[in-house]
């Protein structure tokens, strides 16, 4: 989807981007914690997505939290890998959604490419949030998002969450009642950065389980990944201004000695233009 899409929105009526109901889905986030939204992309997509992921993005195993099976793949850094998934961090639902949750300053997190493969244990319940040492409760800093690009479901390890889980203050608890999300491919789960939650153990004999994770954090707060390094400018300097933009080149305070970060993108002049040595006013 392209960020031209359909808007719809009245003083009195709900958000609504391309017959998705933004207001809705972002109570449900705010709420429970998370949101489940079918066919967020078409079968093309998944497809083409698939075919670059396939042919562009190396993988390699990353043990996933509390398991040591070797049985699940990642790449991360897909932004300087692939120009696949670019038109969904632009997407105009996306935005909304994320803009919903966590305000309108917000950055690209990281972005991953998973496979659960057979014989992959249960992955232990964390808040993605945990990272950042910021005691609960606290406002939303933190919105992730996940595509299904396999059909998931309780047997090949469909994602275990725990509603409600984000706005609580207790230790973690991995005894807690966990409920699965099973997903079609093309369906994307959007949830706040506390919520508990943890892929699933993939009990089937030979189907792989995957999917695309993007993440995105509030301006303020260093991001996990840090796009400004792991991008190659000379790939940057090709995106679109709003994707350049949520990679972190915004202009956060000073920018860069008051310039625009993408006008030192495009020309790498670190000095501002009015700058002069030796200057005294008049």
């Amino acid at each position: 989807m392209s960020t031209m899409e359909k808007t719809e929105q009245t003083n009195e009526g709900p958000h609504v981007i391309d017959g998705l109901n933004i207001t809705e889905r972002v109570a449900e986030i705010q709420d429970r914690g998370y949101t489940v939204i079918p066919d967020f992309i078409s079968p093309e997509e998944v497809a083409t997505i698939r075919k670059a992921f396939d042919t562009e993005v190396p993988m390699t195993e990353m043990r996933a939290i509390g398991v040591d099976t070797g049985k699940t793949m990642r790449a991360h850094n897909l932004l300087a890998k692939t120009r696949a998934v670019d038109y969904l961090f632009m997407d105009a639902r996306v935005r909304a959604l994320v803009e919903g949750v966590i305000g309108p300053r917000s950055q690209v997190n990281v972005t991953t490419l998973f496979n659960v493969l057979p014989g992959e244990k249960k992955m232990f319940l964390h808040p993605d949030d945990g990272l950042w040492p910021i005691p609960r409760p606290h406002p939303p800093f933190l919105c992730n998002a996940l595509i299904a690009l396999d059909d998931s479901d309780e047997e090949n390890g469909a994602t275990h969450v725990v509603p409600y889980s984000h706005k609580w203050t207790r230790p973690l608890d991995q005894s807690v009642e966990s409920v699965q999300l099973p997903c079609k491919s093309g369906t994307m789960v959007m949830w706040d950065g506390g919520l508990w939650h943890g892929g699933g153990a993939n009990r089937s004999k030979d189907r792989e389980r995957l999917g695309f994770f993007m993440s995105h954090v509030v301006w303020y707060l260093r991001p996990q990944e840090i796009q400004l390094v792991s991008v190659p400018r000379e790939v940057v300097r090709k995106m679109p201004k709003l994707l350049q933009r949520l990679l972190g080149y915004h202009r956060f305070g000073l920018g860069v000695d008051g310039r625009d970060p993408i006008d030192v993108l495009n020309d790498g002049i670190v000095v501002h233009e009015s700058a002069r040595t030796g200057w005294r006013p008049e």
